[in-house]
């Protein structure tokens, strides 16, 4: 699966960003909107829990370079507190680059 420059509407109450993929490869995540977005790898995501994504820009880059690498290939869910806020998405798989 390739998600190239999708963008997921977060909202107040856990939204799923992106499904569980065994050959994710690249996975980065950037919050373009003005408050904290946080996640929840493959559990629900909290306000005030898990990975924190700054306001303006905060990411999570994860990349796995070599088949035996680990990376989180699970399903990744977002929330913020008011709802509406936008978050970037962009997911590569083993079979897109080879």
């Amino acid at each position: 699966m390739s998600v190239g420059g999708t963008k997921v509407t977060v909202g107040s109450s856990t939204t799923k960003v992106l499904d569980a993929n065994g050959d994710r490869r690249l996975l980065v995540l950037t919050n373009m909107s003005d408050e904290v977005i946080w996640l929840g790898l493959g559990e629900d995501a909290v306000v005030g829990e898990g990975i924190p994504l700054a306001a303006n820009g905060g990411n999570l880059e994860d990349e796995k370079l070599e088949p035996s690498d680990r990376m989180f290939v699970g399903q990744v869910n977002a929330i913020c507190a008011s709802g509406g806020k936008d978050l970037a998405v962009q997911e590569l798989d083993w079979q897109e680059l080879g």
